[in-house]
Order: C-alpha cells, then sequence, then structure tokens
C-alpha cells in the first residue's frame, strides 16, 4: 500500500466532529430518558406518600404549624415590629435626669464636650459642640430643677480643624489645631491671638497630658504633634506662687532622620512616675522613646526651660519567646494603641519599673520597660467564649489596661492586670456586646461605671468587672456621634451625678445623667417613646416579639440543615452496607456502632469548646453524630427490598450495582428517609437550644436558645415571664411540629398504624 493511501485510509478512519458529537446523541438521550424516570418514580412516590399523609388529622396540624414558622422566616423583616438590631431608647428603660435640644440645620457635629466652671471645677458648666464649617457652640448648664440647657453662644473657629482639646491650668483654654498652626483659645472660644507654626504637617496627636495645679510648680500641661518624621511638643507650667513669676510656655521640636512615625505619641508628665516624664513614638521600626529634661532654678527652684531629650532607646518589633526564637510582629496603628497603666492604681512596687503596651495585629499585649525598652512579656488574651479577635484600643483605667477590640460582628472589652498581662479577676473581668465599640471606654468615678457606645448607636453602662449593667439607645433612632461623658453636676441630693452626651441620628443633643435606673427587662405594653411592646423587651432593650419572629431563621436552618446532611449520610452508608454483605457491610456497622455508643451532648460541648461557638459547627457536629441510627434503620430497609422481585428482574437485565441502588432501592427508601428527617430536625433544633442556653450558642445571631441564655445570665429567669415563655413556648411547638410530621409519616410506611 503507497504512503498516499495509507494517509487518505487514516483520514477516513478518523471521524470528525460532528461525528462524534453525531455518536454521543444516543448516550446522551439514554442519560435523559433514565434521567426522566427516576424522576417520575420520585414523583410517584411522592404522590403516593402524600396521597396516605392527608389523611392523618395529627400530619397536617404538623405542617401548618412548620408552614406557619417557615412564613415567619422569610417574611421576617415584614412581620417584625421592629428591625433585629433594635433596642428600647433611653427614656423607655432608663429613668434618669434627662434633656434634649434641636441642633438646627448645621450637620456633622462632633461628639460633645463637658467644660468646667471657671470657679468650681467640680461642676460642668457648659457643653460644647463643635461642625466642619467652624462652627462652635457652647449651650450653657442650669442646674436649678435637673439639667436645662440654655440658648446656646456661637463662637467661630477655623473651619476643618483637625484636633480641637480643652486643657485645664492655671487658666483654662483650648488646643485647636487648623493645618500646620497650632491656636490658643480662651476658655469661652475667644481667639487669643496665641498661633505656633509648625514645621511640618501634622498628622498625629498624642493624650492631652494635664496636671492641673496653681501651687505646685511640679504639675503641667503638655501635648505633642507628630509628622512623619517630626515630633512638637509644647509645655506651659504655672506662676510660681512665692515669686508672682507668670506661666511659662516652652516649645520644642525634634527632627526623627532614620524613621517614619506611623501613630499616635504618648507622653507621661508627671512627678509621681520613678522613672521620669517621656514621650513614646511609635515608627516603622520599632518603638522609640525620648525623655521630657526639665531644668530649674532662682528663687523657688523654678523651672526655666522644657526639652526633648536625646533618644533613650528603640525598640524593634520582636521579642524571644519561651523557645528562645525571634518573634517579629506588626503593630496595630490607630488613635489609642500605645498605654500607659494609670500609675494610681498600681503598686509601690511596680511603680518603679511601670510598662508601656503595644497591640499587635496577631491579638498580643506586648509590654515594654519605660526604662530600657526591652519587652517585659508579650501576651495573647485569654478568654473561653471570645475567640479570632482583633485589638483595635487600649486604654489606662482604675482596673489596669482596657482592652477593646472585635471578634467576628460583635466586640468585646476587657481589663487587664499590668503586671502580668493576663484579665482581671481570675480571667473573667470581659465582656463582649452585640457591635463593635466605636468610643473610649470612659470611666466614672462617681458611679465607678464605664461607658461606652457601639456603631449600632448602642449605650452600654458596665461596672469595673466589665458586667453590663444598663444598655440603651439615645432617643431619636440612636446617636450619629460616639457617646460622650461630659462631668458632674450637683444639684441636690436627689438630682444630678455624671452625664454622659451624644448627638443623635436626627440632630439633637441628647444628654442624661448616669445616676439613673434601669427599669429592663420590660413587660408588654406602650412606654414613653410611644413604642410599643407586645411581648416585652429584655434586659437589653430587645423586643421580644422581633427576636423571636427573626430567630426562626436561625433554628430552622440548624434543624433542616443539620438534619438534611445527617439523613444523606445515614441513607447512603444504610443502602450500600444492605446491598453488600460481608467486609463492607462489617466495617459500615461496626463504624455505626461507634458513633452510636458516643455520648454524644459530651462530644458536642466539646467540640464547642475547642472549635467555637458558631452555627455552622453546631451544624457540622448535630450531622456527624446523628446519621448512624438513620443508617442502621435504611440498612434493614435495604436487605427486604434487595430480595424483591423487581430487583431480581433488574439483575437479570443485567444492571450495575451502582443502578440498583440508587435506582431501584434508594426511591423505595425514602419514605423512611423522610420520616427519620422529621425526628432529626426536632433534635438538632433542641440540641441547640442546650448548646446556647450553656454558654456554647452562636452570639452573632439571634436563636431561641440565646434568648434563654441571655435570659439566664441575666438573672431575670423567675421575675420576667415574657421573656422566658416566648422561646420556650416556640421551642416546643417547632420540635411537636416535626414529630406530628414524623408520626404520620410512619403512618406511610408502616400500613398496620394507619387508622382504619
Amino acid at each position: 500500500m503507497s504512503e498516499s493511501d495509507k494517509i487518505q485510509r487514516k483520514e477516513d478512519s478518523t471521524p470528525l466532529e460532528g461525528d462524534t458529537a453525531e455518536a454521543k446523541q444516543p448516550e446522551l438521550q439514554e442519560l435523559a430518558v433514565e434521567s426522566q424516570k427516576v424522576l417520575r418514580k420520585i414523583l410517584r412516590s411522592f404522590r403516593t406518600t402524600w396521597k396516605y399523609y392527608r389523611d392523618s388529622k395529627t400530619g397536617m396540624i404538623g405542617l401548618g404549624i412548620v408552614i406557619a414558622f417557615f412564613i415567619m422566616a422569610i417574611f421576617a423583616p415584614w412581620l417584625s415590629p421592629y428591625d433585629v438590631d433594635f433596642k428600647a431608647p433611653s427614656q423607655d428603660i432608663f429613668i434618669a435626669d434627662s434633656e434634649m435640644v434641636n441642633l438646627g440645620d448645621l450637620k456633622n457635629w462632633s461628639p460633645p464636650m463637658g467644660l468646667l466652671a471657671p470657679t468650681k471645677e467640680s461642676n460642668m458648666e457648659r457643653i460644647l459642640l463643635y461642625s466642619d464649617d467652624g462652627v462652635a457652640r457652647t449651650y450653657p448648664v442650669d442646674e436649678a430643677q435637673g439639667i436645662v440647657l440654655r440658648e446656646p453662644a456661637n463662637n467661630t473657629i477655623p473651619a476643618n480643624v483637625s484636633y480641637l482639646d480643652y486643657a485645664h491650668f492655671s487658666y483654662s483654654f483650648f488646643f485647636i489645631v487648623e493645618g500646620n498652626l497650632v491656636h490658643e483659645y480662651t476658655w469661652n472660644l475667644i481667639d487669643t491671638d496665641v498661633e505656633y507654626v509648625l514645621p511640618f504637617q501634622p498628622k498625629h496627636f498624642s493624650n492631652l497630658w494635664n496636671g492641673y495645679s496653681d501651687i505646685l510648680n511640679t504639675e503641667r500641661v503638655a501635648f505633642v504633634i507628630a509628622g512623619d518624621h517630626d515630633i512638637w511638643l509644647i509645655s506651659k507650667r504655672p506662676p510660681h506662687a512665692p515669686t508672682g513669676q507668670p506661666a511659662a510656655t516652652f516649645v520644642r521640636n525634634m527632627t526623627i532622620s532614620d524613621a517614619t512615625v506611623i501613630g499616635n505619641p504618648q507622653v507621661m508628665d508627671s512627678s509621681f512616675i520613678d522613672n521620669g516624664s517621656l514621650i513614646v513614638v511609635p515608627t516603622d521600626i520599632g518603638i522609640m522613646a525620648y525623655p521630657i529634661n526639665l531644668t530649674t532654678g532662682g528663687l523657688g527652684n523654678i523651672v526655666v526651660n522644657v526639652s526633648i531629650g536625646p533618644r533613650l532607646w528603640t525598640s524593634p518589633y520582636n521579642y524571644t519567646d519561651s523557645n528562645n526564637l525571634t518573634v517579629e510582629f506588626e503593630p496595630v496603628v490607630s488613635e489609642n494603641m500605645m498605654t500607659f497603666p494609670d500609675p494610681t492604681s498600681i503598686t509601690d512596687d511596680f511603680k518603679k519599673t511601670d510598662v508601656i503596651f503595644v497591640a499587635t495585629t496577631d491579638g498580643k499585649l506586648v509590654a515594654y520597660d519605660r526604662r530600657s525598652g526591652s519587652v517585659r512579656y508579650a501576651k495573647s488574651l485569654v478568654m473561653p467564649s471570645i475567640r479570632d479577635y482583633e485589638i483595635t484600643g487600649l486604654h489606662p483605667s482604675n482596673v489596669g489596661v482596657l482592652v477593646v477590640g472585635t471578634t467576628g460582628d460583635r466586640g468585646f472589652i476587657a481589663g487587664v492586670d499590668p503586671v502580668n498581662g493576663t484579665i482581671n479577676q481570675m480571667g473573667t473581668q470581659y465582656t463582649s456586646v452585640a457591635s463593635h465599640i466605636d468610643s473610649l471606654p470612659y470611666f466614672v468615678p462617681g458611679s465607678r461605671m464605664f461607658l461606652f457606645s457601639t456603631v449600632d448607636d448602642s449605650i452600654y453602662l458596665a461596672n469595673e468587672l466589665m458586667q453590663v449593667n444598663a444598655t440603651f439607645m439615645a432617643p431619636g433612632g440612636g446617636s450619629a456621634t460616639p457617646v460622650a461623658f461630659i462631668g458632674n453636676i450637683y444639684i441636690s441630693s436627689a438630682i444630678g451625678g455624671n452625664y454622659f452626651a451624644v448627638v443623635t441620628n436626627d440632630n439633637h443633643l441628647f444628654t442624661e445623667s448616669l445616676q439613673g435606673r434601669n427599669v429592663a427587662p420590660l413587660p408588654p405594653g406602650t412606654y414613653a417613646s410611644g413604642n410599643r411592646y407586645i411581648l416585652g423587651t429584655d434586659y437589653e432593650g430587645h423586643d421580644i416579639l422581633t427576636w423571636l419572629i427573626y430567630g426562626t431563621r436561625a433554628e430552622l436552618m440548624v434543624g433542616v440543615t443539620a438534619a438534611f446532611f445527617a439523613v444523606v449520610i445515614g441513607t447512603i452508608v444504610g443502602l450500600v452496607a444492605g446491598f453488600y454483605s460481608g467486609l463492607i457491610d462489617d466495617i459500615l456497622m461496626r463504624t455505626t456502632d461507634v458513633v452510636l455508643s458516643l455520648p454524644g451532648l459530651v462530644i458536642i460541648l466539646l467540640f464547642a469548646a475547642v472549635f467555637g461557638p458558631s452555627l455552622i459547627n453546631i451544624i457540622i457536629i448535630i450531622a456527624i453524630l446523628s446519621w448512624a441510627g438513620i443508617a442502621r434503620v435504611i440498612r434493614s430497609v435495604t436487605i427486604s427490598l434487595k430480595e424483591r422481585a423487581f430487583v431480581d428482574a433488574a439483575i437479570i437485565a443485567g444492571a450495575s450495582d451502582s443502578r440498583l441502588i440508587f435506582r431501584h432501592i434508594a426511591p423505595n427508601v425514602l419514605p423512611y428517609t423522610f420520616l427519620y428527617m422529621t425526628f432529626s430536625i426536632s433534635g438538632a433544633i433542641v440540641t441547640e437550644a442546650i448548646l446556647a442556653f450553656l454558654g456554647f450558642g452562636d452570639v452573632n445571631y439571634v436563636t431561641w436558645g440565646m434568648m434563654l441564655q441571655f435570659l439566664q445570665i441575666s438573672g431575670h429567669s423567675l421575675d420576667a415571664p415574657w421573656w422566658l415563655l416566648p422561646p420556650g413556648v416556640a421551642i416546643t411547638l417547632l420540635c411537636l411540629a416535626f414529630y406530628l410530621i414524623g408520626r404520620a409519616f410512619d403512618e406511610v410506611v408502616n400500613p398496620r398504624l394507619r387508622k382504619r
């Protein structure tokens, strides 16, 4: 055969693309026909099952209840009287002296600031707000019969200021930063024409160290502003009483040529720190420390010069761990990521070596020694119910160091012992709240409470153990600014106290005393705000009816999803084990026996403790532990079915094992699968409620179990039946509904149980 003939023959024997497609057509058509047959058989099974099922009255009642709950879950936003994040406003749940005034047309206000009276330092005299357009507004406070905000005074200040704060000194004044200009304004916001020109563009601002005294020349005001490579210090010293020397101001600038400043510097400038005053600056190569040097002289040994000394130390972002390995870390850069412990709240021995705290992006606290810059320790926070957290703020307080952070959609606040870096009170001084914290955690000495707010407009009061005592929202749909502690007003023995303030979403200034009475949880009724709570509220002001409706979503998701995966696994294992005898059956059944012998609740609790309390984890572990019983039942049914004549006929026709199992036997076990799925749904719902009640629920979701858990930890189990009964009744009713459906399915698959 010639070469050309071979080539021609090869071309003739090679199928074209169209020929290949035509060859595959019969296979695709056969697959489609088979799929249609399987679908028709499944539909016939459904029709037959429904025919018998609808004759069961209990089954139809259960189905109706389940459909009602599904409607609640799907249409929750329209059926609920409030949004899921709603909390009752303060006038409903927090009874206290308050005042609210309309701010008019101006928008974009700063958080409110309380200003002390010049002659009564303990009493707040005015409340200040300023807007981006350069208007500062002060509301005088009338103390006659409770707080009353009188007609405000408007002052003009620079527009779009980057910093404004109030300094208490031998005279009171404001620091206002506009671009690269630092202005001083008087206590009543009059420009003093005192202006400092910064030799750089300001980017970072320190804490305003404010030690007030008319007598002690060791007390002073210190403020640092930083740019990329510069730090600028302004320090004010009061007049010295014996000599009558006027107050002195010292301004100094230092350039950092070998590094870039990446965050706010911090100032410790006080006489009661044993190892001296210090400026601590976070840079891109590490933490740098500069001393604040004082020169004294003359009659009374007064301060004649204040300067920034040579760098004491630079500590890089690494430390040596317990295994003698170098661990590098990245610091969190935000407004308050470096803190000194409050020296008045720690022991005398520890004051001599007090530390500087820095937070890391992987959730650790790194403690630097102030004298040497060496790392004393680096520790992660250990909180049993909070995992995968990020630290967003550090603040000194009377309980040590306050750590603010986020975990998922929630926020937390914890008190840390500065000596050893662990959470105070045996690891229990922390709390988790429903949203991210957006304010400073203000400590209010008069009430010994911490005040803070979250991005969902909630306002919290927590005691020194970090236990939340009150939660509420400002009137007018929440707050447009973070909550701010504004000071103390003493009116009488019955009226007054410490006050907080916010600018509300509807542009009102709202201020209220912290010396109020928390009356939540609220029983059903209509309250001062005009809101009606049909089933009452919980202790945080959440509407019980709203949470009950939204909780249906999570319960059905857990129940249906966990049960679905359990019956799928159990059905497949049962089909394979029942169809194949011998080794395969033995392996699968011994595995089933092992799963059945496991203590289910104990395993679930351990799983939740190790991997964290989340709905996904709960669904997975329930599915893993629930399939074994289903597998045994399906195996028994499969053994019976494979001896039937239709299976023998399929074998004679040449059907494969997979075709026999999934084409001929599986459709006939579906009624049993549905039967056990209904029972599994009830079990999954009850299991989730148990886990949530025991503290292993997912706090990021509203569930009926979490409602009961919040009830238990709030201590209102015996005096708030409007809170206790709805989730309990809902769990019982939904589980009963699926049980009734299961009983009806049991009558379908077992004809002897049908009523005649």
